[in-house]
């Protein structure tokens, strides 16, 4: 059982990692459009730097998470584990 639970947890991170991945790729597509319209259209008023900054700060929010949670995870598996030894410690 404990081998299933370790293979749900690792395909949950698997999946969070991706949509980060999905997430910049799509960030950088939209805003390299987004520069070439701007640039194309009106040169002399540049206005693509602030959805690139705003949708930016939106990326690196999410990247900090899914690596939050994937670093969470080790803290969580030592805690664990240590609690255990408590307890194992507490009943002899």
């Amino acid at each position: 059982m404990e081998n299933y639970d370790e293979h749900e947890e690792v395909t949950r991170l698997v999946e969070v990692r991706l949509g980060l991945y999905i997430h910049a790729i799509i960030y950088v597509l939209v805003n390299a459009v987004l520069v070439a319209v701007n640039l194309v259209t009106n040169s002399e008023r540049l206005w693509f730097q602030w959805p690139l900054i705003g949708w930016g700060a939106g990326l690196l929010l999410h990247a900090i998470l899914v690596f939050m949670r994937a670093r969470g995870g080790a803290v969580k598996n030592w805690m664990i584990e240590r609690e255990m030894k408590k307890r194992s410690l507490q009943k002899h």
